[in-house]
């Protein structure tokens, strides 16, 4: 009896010591920030590219980005002053919300507020017929908020917004 007594104690004081030893190991892990296995190994990204490959792409992305929008602003600029020939040609009112959609699509206070310009001389010279003023302002507003804040901001956006109030006074 003394035998299995004895042998008892022994496995109980090595699965204490192995316990304690496993804690140790265990709180010495967290309170490292990385594994230990990892520690002193320089390790990079298997299909990282260099910094002049990166410099290079970035300014062939750039470069065909501009050149992209200013080609499709370019577009949008002829197609307005196209249809702004035809249109001053034979004003009418449903030509003159058009040209308004087109020169807020071209996303320019200042090509805005030149078509808002000519679109005012027509209707001041009696070319638009059945168009009130506040018809026309209210027109001309709606179609200032589809321009990016920045042009709404601007020099030319302030321009159109005093054609606007002058046409709401009348």
């Amino acid at each position: 009896m003394l035998y299995i007594i004895t042998i008892l104690v022994v496995l109980l004081a090595a699965i204490g010591i192995a316990v304690l030893v496993k804690r140790r190991i265990d709180r010495d892990l967290l309170e490292s920030n990385q594994p230990k296995n990892l520690m002193d190994t320089n390790l990079r990204p298997l299909f990282e590219a260099e910094e002049e490959d990166v410099r290079v792409l970035d300014k062939d992305a750039d470069a065909l980005e501009a050149e992209v929008v200013d080609d499709e602003h370019e577009k949008k600029l002829a197609k307005l002053d196209e249809f702004r020939q035809t249109w001053t040609a034979n004003p009418n009112k449903r030509g003159a919300v058009r040209l308004l959609a087109l020169g807020a699509d071209c996303e320019s206070a200042a090509a805005y507020a030149d078509i808002v310009s000519a679109i005012i001389g027509e209707w001041r010279a009696g070319r638009l017929d059945g168009l009130g003023s506040g018809d026309l302002a209210e027109l001309i507003e709606t179609h200032l908020w589809l321009l990016p804040p920045t042009e709404r901001m601007s020099g030319d956006g302030f321009v159109v917004k005093q054609e606007i109030s002058v046409l709401r006074s009348k």
